[in-house]
């Protein structure tokens, strides 16, 4: 997300937002936490009364400060996969909840407004974009924005997911799988442990919305991952 500080003025203040509008903030990112606290901290009629990392926290939070909104992520580190809302929901059911994450694939979206999710919102959209989101949920009305056309699909392996997501470690380990290299090898030249590869692989398959090696294999092809390797050598 494209989180640039500062009261935008081509964002009208909604009737709704008069009041200062009260929200949580629920993600593993410390530092992204940090960044959306920032941005609204700039803006006229919001205040961040509550954050947190873990799920213990998400659940204290929500339940102590009763927000108007909560921004929150699919699943925390120590969540079960796609509880995390419902959870929430159930201890602070008046709040509004808007999804912000990384997950992009339909069947995220689908689980997200199932859960009770009033807005959908990937992590790289603007300020503009989030505040606009915000306000239309504190109306009861739904927001999600238009998804990339690669993450459009499921996460069955079919559909591929941005790699602008992917940080500098999981390239070289995508880099490393799509060449036939095993674990052991790609944990011997990072320097790091096998565990470490084998997470970093469950990451890439669910960034990427992509099921198995092969499926990860064939989006570093496409991608051109490889072809850098090559023209090296």
């Amino acid at each position: 997300m494209t989180l640039l500080t500062g009261p935008d003025r081509s964002v009208a203040t909604a009737p709704e937002c008069a009041a200062v509008c009260r929200v949580v903030l629920v993600d593993g990112q410390q530092i992204f936490r940090q960044a959306v606290r920032a941005l609204l901290g700039a803006e006229p009629g919001f205040v961040v009364v509550g954050e947190a990392g873990r799920l213990a926290e998400a659940l204290e939070a929500v339940g102590t400060h009763s927000p108007d909104v909560v921004l929150s992520d699919l699943k925390l580190p120590d969540s079960a996969d796609m509880q995390l809302i419902p959870q929430l929901r159930a201890r602070c059911p008046q709040a509004a909840f808007v999804v912000l994450t990384a997950l992009q694939a339909r069947d995220h979206v689908a689980a997200a407004r199932k859960a009770g999710a009033l807005g959908y919102l990937p992590k790289q959209r603007g300020r503009v974009e989030l505040l606009t989101a915000i306000r239309k949920v504190l109306t009861g009305r739904r927001y999600r924005t238009g998804l990339p056309r690669r993450a459009r699909r499921g996460s069955g392996g079919r559909g591929v997911g941005d790699v602008a997501l992917l940080t500098e470690r999981q390239r070289q380990v995508l880099r490393s799988l799509a060449l036939g290299h095993r674990a052991r090898d790609i944990a011997a030249s990072l320097g790091v442990s096998v565990r470490a590869v084998y997470k970093q692989r469950e990451r890439l398959r669910e960034t990427l919305q992509l099921n198995g090696t092969a499926a990860l294999t064939r989006f570093a092809a496409y991608e051109g991952f490889t072809e850098d390797v090559s023209a090296q050598r």
